[in-house]
């Protein structure tokens, strides 16, 4: 199993304020967002170099989820399963990639991605 990437994912009150606060302040972008119903930022990522950030929100400042790229991530939920973790089974996200979700026993939230998001 390889792993391609781990991408930090923030969640903010107001998105689109950090994001442009992110932008402005760090030199962050382009911006692209999925937007709710309200019209506000509900999910989306800022280009950081080669590399990037996710946003959510609304959401709180606190604690973190960390989305980590694979391969396979079947091949990951079954590694997860089988070390006795309880999870959800995989699924096809609305926005593009195959994901796993696992909490971790301190609370993190760890996102296993196989295939990229698109907020277009």
């Amino acid at each position: 199993m390889a792993f391609t990437s781990v991408t930090p994912y923030l969640r903010y009150p107001d998105a689109d304020a950090a994001a442009e606060w992110l932008t402005r302040v760090f030199g962050f972008g382009p911006a692209q967002c999925v937007r709710d119903a309200d019209g506000g930022w509900s999910e989306g990522t800022l280009q950081v170099g080669p590399a990037r950030v996710d946003l959510h929100g609304p959401g709180q400042g606190n604690g973190a989820t960390l989305i980590i790229g694979v391969e396979d991530v079947d091949d990951l939920y079954r590694r997860i399963t089988d070390a006795g973790v309880e999870t959800l089974n995989p699924r096809d996200e609305a926005y593009g990639p195959r994901s796993c979700h696992v909490e971790d026993p301190w609370g993190y939230h760890w996102y296993f991605w196989q295939g990229e998001a698109d907020y277009d």
